[in-house]
């Protein structure tokens, strides 16, 4: 179902030096695909945080680009810890200076794609063809989020090659881990080279979508990703004597089993909720197109998918059970079983909230659980686990806190001015249920990092892809907003 967004006259009209300048975005567009395509070809997955997987390839392609483009560039290694000596990560910089001092903008996106299993994708679009089918552009990474950083590279390489004049600096940063929450990207690098990552405002160009929107919204505000890992505690045995109460595995199905109606996590309130994010909806549809489409019924291509997403979900503290192992052999009892669970917690909801309320599911299940060191454990009060064997050891794989920014400052106003003349149509600002390397730059003291991109769908998912269409109009929301911020 297809229903025209409202269209707005902008408050800061395009003048003819920017009507130009975006065209020139237009007369590139296949240069524009033909650089997504490369790197869509080029796999550049992350297993996971605690197992090294070379990503210097993409990392070489990209430099070796902006190199070539005249860009001046940086590749910052980390280290792998534990790996071997010659095990590096990369962070990229590239920049180029204005005819004066004056603000810095920054373009940030990752590099980094989750892993992929060929055998669910359409036999036509595997996950590194980049075929182009309908508009559309499939691929590990298309949307999450090669097409992000390529329409900024173009943004880059259009304001240089233009040749018109502007104050500071714009440069770009490439993360290689925010698939695993940065640990060698945005949180090292605020940690330990601010001095290179610290700008006056940062726009990450990761691809989210919001239905039934047709163009882009801008992310102000994350959940915070609290990846935990559940080791439970039983006895072996022979599998010819079940043993229902004291199988590891036993123990942690029964945590899942029972987690929706017993497990209670604390509810914190946002300045944005359902009701807000449908009342900026109207910003773009009449009321009656807006029922139509939100009540319009898709056929989903995957008959195994049985959940629906809920809009209301962004503003919920949700968890999920993503990764589970246990057993030696078919005919073994297990005694230790290993869950891990991805929390996305609500700004203003503590870890330590958290665990308490994971120390209080515990006990309603009758499991003595051990916390992390340096967090409080409710259950040490509770005289009847004193001499109890722990049944459930808690460990933290990633903490990172959310984040609600104010949209209204100085960067932020004009980044909806350039989005009102780019797509003329009034912005709208969401919270997002993922998590992007803006948690990470925030915690380390960067302020202004906004969120907003080309759309994408499928992310992590099979027959990933990209509207092509949306990665030109980024590209001219970038070079526009780089114009004009670094001339205010």
């Amino acid at each position: 179902m297809t229903i025209t967004e409202k269209r707005i006259k902008p408050l800061q009209p395009l003048n003819p030096t920017e009507e130009k300048l975006l065209s020139m975005v237009d007369e590139r567009r296949q240069e524009l695909i033909d650089l997504l395509q490369q790197l869509v070809r080029i796999d550049s997955v992350n297993i996971s945080e605690d197992v090294y997987a070379e990503r210097y390839e993409i990392f070489h392609f990209t430099e070796k680009y902006l190199r070539k483009e005249g860009f001046k560039t940086q590749l910052v290694k980390v280290p792998f810890p534990g790996g071997k000596t010659d095990q590096y990560y990369f962070n990229l910089i590239a920049f180029i200076d204005g005819k004066a001092t004056g603000k810095s903008l920054q373009f940030n996106g990752h590099l980094d794609t989750v892993a992929y299993n060929p055998d669910n994708w359409n036999k036509d679009a595997q996950p590194l063809s980049a075929v182009i089918k309908d508009g559309r552009m499939y691929g590990r990474g298309a949307g999450d989020m090669k097409s992000g950083i390529t329409a900024q590279i173009m943004a880059m390489k259009l304001l240089k090659e233009s040749k018109v004049d502007f104050n500071g600096r714009l440069q770009l940063w490439c993360t290689p881990d925010e698939e695993t929450h940065g640990a060698y990207g945005s949180d090292y690098m605020v940690k330990h080279h601010p001095e290179i990552v610290k700008t006056d405002a940062t726009v990450i160009s990761e691809a989210r979508s919001q239905e039934p929107l047709q163009t882009p919204v801008i992310t102000i505000g994350e959940k915070g990703p609290h990846w935990l890992k559940f080791t439970f505690y039983g006895v072996a045995g022979h599998g010819s004597v079940p043993k229902q109460k004291s199988n590891a595995l036993n123990k942690a199905a029964r945590f899942m089993a029972n987690s929706r109606s017993s497990f209670k996590i604390p509810k914190h309130k946002l300045p944005v909720n359902t009701f807000t994010l449908l009342q900026s909806f109207l910003k773009r549809y009449r009321l009656p197109d807006l029922i139509k489409l939100l009540t319009h019924k898709t056929v989903n291509p995957n008959p195994l998918e049985k959940d629906k997403r809920r809009i209301g979900m962004s503003f919920e503290t949700t968890y999920s059970f993503d990764r589970i192992r246990a057993g030696q052999k078919v005919n073994i009892v297990p005694d230790l079983c290993e869950l891990d669970v991805d929390f996305r917690v609500l700004p203003g909801l503590s870890a330590q909230e958290l665990f308490n309320a994971i120390a209080d599911y515990c006990t309603r299940l009758g499991y003595k659980v051990e916390l992390p060191i340096g967090y409080q454990n409710k259950q040490q009060s509770i005289g009847k686990f004193a001499n109890e064997p722990v049944d459930v050891r808690v460990s933290v794989i990633t903490i990172g806190e959310g984040f609600l920014i104010d949209k209204d400052t100085r960067f932020g106003k004009v980044l909806a001015r350039a989005f009102e003349a780019v797509y003329e149509t009034e912005p709208i600002y969401t919270f997002a249920s993922g998590f992007s390397d803006g948690g990470n730059m925030l915690s380390g003291g960067m302020t202004d990092v906004f969120n907003v991109g080309p759309e994408g769908f499928n992310h992590h998912n099979a027959n990933e892809y990209v509207i092509i269409e949306s990665v030109i109009f980024a590209a001219k929301l970038y070079l526009l907003t780089a114009y004009r911020y670094l001339n205010s």
